[in-house]
């Protein structure tokens, strides 16, 4: 795993947490699902294109859509991370 991968990872994994607990919030606390479903939401935007598969799969706002979604784009990003540092050192290598 590439170093540019465990940064994108932290960071997305910290914008996961922060929507997991904003969820939590609205239903411990406010008792309705706005708050889960905006969580859902904001993911799944965060996670184009990848994540319009949880749309398909699981309830909007769900606390397994957000899973879901999360780890859908957690994934993503991350795979992404990966192969652009991959085709950096690629490029990097023929072009000595």
């Amino acid at each position: 795993m590439q170093p540019i991968t465990k940064k994108v990872a932290i960071f997305y994994g910290a914008w996961i947490v922060f929507w997991v607990l904003v969820a939590l919030y609205g239903t411990l606390f406010t008792n309705h699902g706005e708050f889960g479903l905006s969580a859902w939401l904001w993911l799944s935007m965060s996670g184009l294109p990848l994540s319009l598969l949880s749309w398909h799969i699981s309830a909007n706002g769900s606390y397994f859509g957000i899973f879901l979604v999360s780890v859908i784009g957690l994934f993503q990003w991350c795979a992404v991370a990966e192969l652009n540092a991959k085709f950096e050192a690629w490029r990097k290598s023929k072009n000595v």
